[in-house]
């Protein structure tokens, strides 16, 4: 018996592209909830959270709805990515992905001066390497 006779292989099987879409948009939803939950220990964040100040002016009631709206569509491509038509699930990952790639893009640019930041700034490169990798799985969805 030769080495390659030995070696076990291991069973792989391919995973739909939608489910690794629904999978990817899960990643993401726990990048968000880590990275707001470590943003609370930096100094200041809590006073300005009890003094009702978000990163775009005072909180309001459109604000929080704004805010509630920026979350709630990454929430909803968890499962539209895989019950949607492939047409339709396929450009609605691409636009999403890249409208919050850009969000995730300035973030990291107006974050990067502040050293209590840099741990938001690595978060964010994380979600635009993901929001990269959903777009190119978008693209590349086999054909019939």
């Amino acid at each position: 018996m030769n080495n390659k006779e030995k070696v076990a292989v291991l069973n792989d099987f391919k995973i739909n592209v939608k489910v690794k879409l629904g999978i990817l948009w899960s990643a993401l939803m726990f990048l968000y909830i880590y990275a707001d939950y470590f943003r609370l220990m930096v100094p200041g964040k809590i006073e300005s959270f009890i003094a009702q100040k978000s990163p775009i002016g005072p909180t309001t009631p459109n604000v929080l709805i704004t805010f509630s709206i920026l979350l709630i569509v990454p929430i909803l491509m968890i499962f539209l990515s895989v019950l949607l038509k492939p047409i339709f699930s396929k450009w609605l990952n691409i636009i999403v992905a890249t409208f919050y790639a850009c969000i995730s893009l300035l973030i990291i640019f107006t974050s990067i001066k502040n050293e209590w930041q840099y741990f938001f700034v690595l978060f964010n490169i994380v979600e635009v390497v993901v929001f990269g990798i959903i777009i190119f799985q978008a693209l590349k969805w086999p054909k019939n």
